[in-house]
């Protein structure tokens, strides 16, 4: 016997073929509330968290409403992928510099989307429904935001469009994680001899600097936001980030997102200060036992004693004697090249964001250009790092964007 589904204005609940399988869509703040406490029973990414994701979706101008799809086998949920309906300008980049934009109703669904029973199965039936949705002109292209290269959910995603919606564009990217050992020491004993010279050098020349000594403080509560987002905007408008329009600044987005990390006590926030004067910061969220970094940045002044490298060597020293009582198993990095990333990951995650385009004009079109842009990039990407130029040109664009700061 097939599961009953029962249509309402502002849901649809999309009846299978299969026998026992009922597919649902939540479109309402109203009913992902109601599906409260099911979400919460399903462990997962601070990004699918129900009141993250509320906030994201909340605070975000270009969302107009929750698609979360909800599977159901037998009468119980089993699993569901979590999104929401976007009216973006999506930007087509080549490196740093955009080449156009071009507006789009997306189905984006976030970084860890996928909660409950992910088995092949389950993802094969949620991939459905997001085609369906395509198809019926809900969007015009579902962005699945970073999704591990060996899980279900994205090897469905590649395999089931066709040939006129498949993301053709593939492009991996590395995920950097630094999985926390029991002692700093471990930390300094897997870099090379010459790295952990250099860097104890200019630590103890950051030391020295009049005006100190260095003092790191940890707010944590929403009473301490003010200082946060004074000191912190105090380095931030200096740095090449900004230039780039990224990273941290005191906006109504960032207010949002670090005023709910305070509220759940997942706030860490990260302040080097010489004396009175803050020179650099690493903000992020505890969530469960991992620590995400958010935003991370130094004043360009003290660049050569390595103020930001300083504050978290500290703050990774912290988390290894767990003095403040925190218990962190790993540091999510994030995605990209930096030094840092470098010097601290210890385990790499191979993802890649998917695109499902939608069988219309539209979106043909925005397939045209994310493949086009895409080759592009990497040609360009491939040259530049044959030629060895690729890691100088990259810091002599940030030194310039943090000198026009």
């Amino acid at each position: 016997m097939t599961a009953e589904c029962v249509d309402s204005e502002s849901t649809l609940l999309a009846e299978t073929t299969e026998a026992n399988v009922c597919v649902r869509v939540l479109r309402s703040v109203a009913e992902v509330e109601h599906e409260r406490a099911l979400w919460e029973t399903w462990p997962g990414h601070r990004d699918s968290d129900i009141d993250f994701y509320l906030m994201i979706l909340k605070s975000t101008p270009e969302a107009q409403r929750p698609h979360v799809v909800v599977l159901y086998l037998n009468h119980r949920p089993e699993a569901m992928l979590i999104g929401r309906l976007e009216q973006q300008r999506l930007a087509f980049k080549l490196g740093y510099v955009g080449l156009f934009r071009r507006s789009a109703r997306c189905l984006t669904f976030v970084h860890g989307a996928n909660r409950g029973n992910a088995t092949p199965e389950n993802c094969e039936i949620l991939v459905r429904e997001v085609l369906r949705s395509l198809k019926q002109g809900e969007a015009d292209v579902a962005i699945f935001e970073p999704l591990p290269m060996d899980s279900p959910l994205l090897h469905q995603v590649l395999r089931m469009p066709s040939i006129l919606s498949r993301d053709a564009a593939q492009q991996p990217q590395e995920h950097n994680f630094m999985v926390l050992p029991g002692s700093i020491d471990e930390v300094y004993a897997r870099m090379s001899h010459d790295r952990r010279k250099d860097m104890r050098r200019k630590f103890k020349k950051f030391e020295a600097i009049p005006g100190g000594p260095p003092n790191i403080v940890c707010y944590r509560r929403e009473c301490d936001l003010p200082r946060v987002f004074s000191d912190a905007e105090e380095v931030a408008k200096k740095t090449y980030q900004r230039g780039l329009r990224v990273g941290f600044a005191d906006s109504a987005g960032v207010r949002k997102r670090l005023e709910l990390a305070a509220r759940k006590g997942w706030l860490r926030a990260y302040l080097l200060y010489l004396g009175d004067r803050p020179c650099a910061f690493w903000i992020g969220m505890l969530y469960g036992d991992s620590f995400v970094g958010e935003y991370v940045g130094y004043d360009p002044e003290f660049r050569l004693h390595s103020p930001g490298m300083f504050l978290m060597m500290r703050v990774i020293e912290r988390f290894c004697r767990r003095p403040d009582g925190d218990v962190v198993r790993e540091l999510d990095l994030g995605f990209g090249q930096a030094e840092y990333k470098s010097t601290l990951c210890n385990h790499l995650a191979h993802e890649r964001i998917a695109f499902v385009f939608a069988p219309t004009w539209n979106g043909v079109v925005l397939k045209f250009f994310r493949s086009t842009t895409t080759v592009l990039d990497k040609a360009a990407r491939k040259a530049l790092t044959s030629a060895k130029v690729l890691p100088r040109l990259k810091r002599a664009w940030r030194d310039h964007l943090a000198r026009r700061r």
